[in-house]
């Protein structure tokens, strides 16, 4: 099987991080074709994708609110955010669900977008902000106000408390407030500040993600009601045929969601592939 297939597989049953860090890695390569000067080694973003400083191009281009987040200024700026993402990701799921993901992640950015240009505005900055910086922010710091107490191993140093780690970083982001990055911070800082809501909210029982929730629309009252017609005896074989067939992807799925794509055998992808063409 090919790469393409395989990173194509890993794609569809990947979970929501993985999905985001493959939408952000290939963003970044298109961007390098129609957005990376080599003259000057930096990206020139335009104003409809990248986040001004100004607030009158805001309101002009509002989804820029959004599209800012999946712009990186360079390869180590993507690279942090993305294995940030990665690993703050599964520790996310370890007590909420995708669409409570999905809020914190967006409504991170969205809110660090916001006061970034509030900053800008009230001090003159001048600029554009780009990187999911605010959004993987508000995810980790969302983590950290739910389960504090969480023990996470750390490179040279050992087991610590997630909180520890939590206070680390906001700090790290208050001291560089004086940087010429001050607006970038601003934006962390909003991201973290918005996680933070969120758990404090979900711990009192209330939670935001579920605005974004759409009710499935209710069945009528009315039940149609059909024949069962005789069944043919070949029918017997090909409904056995069809549940061995999705016994197997169902066992494969499990595998999948416990240790992930990459644990499977060269044959399970094979068949997975096969199966989904």
């Amino acid at each position: 099987m090919s790469i393409f297939n395989d990173l194509k597989q890993q794609y569809k049953f990947g979970d929501v991080p993985q999905k985001l860090i493959f939408i952000n890695v290939l963003v970044f390569f298109v961007s390098i074709v129609f957005f990376f000067q080599f003259r000057f080694g930096a990206f020139n973003y335009p104003t409809w994708l990248a986040l001004s400083s100004d607030y009158k191009e805001a309101v002009f281009f509002p989804w820029t609110l959004l599209t800012y987040i999946f712009l990186h200024s360079g390869p180590f700026h993507l690279l942090f955010n993305m294995i940030f993402l990665f690993f703050i990701g599964n520790l996310f799921y370890t007590f909420f669900n995708t669409r409570q993901f999905l809020t914190v992640y967006f409504l991170g950015g969205f809110f660090g977008g916001i006061f970034y240009l509030l900053y800008s505005y009230l001090f003159g900055h001048s600029s554009f902000l780009v990187g999911a910086s605010g959004s993987v922010m508000a995810i980790f710091i969302a983590v950290a106000t739910y389960s504090p107490s969480m023990p996470i191993r750390m490179p040279f140093i050992g087991y610590v408390k997630l909180w520890q780690v939590a206070v680390f970083y906001v700090f790290v982001d208050v001291l560089y407030l004086l940087s010429d990055n001050t607006g970038g911070h601003i934006a962390h800082l909003s991201g973290s500040l918005m996680g933070y809501i969120f758990s404090v909210l979900m711990l009192r029982g209330i939670d935001i993600s579920k605005i974004f929730a759409w009710e499935k629309k209710k069945n009528t009252t009315f039940k149609k009601v059909y024949k069962n017609k005789p069944e043919k005896k070949y029918q017997s074989v090909r409904v056995k045929d069809v549940n061995v067939t999705q016994r197997q992807i169902d066992e494969i799925l499990d595998k999948i969601s416990k240790s992930g794509y990459d644990s499977l055998t060269k044959e399970e992808k094979e068949f997975l592939f096969k199966e989904n063409k």
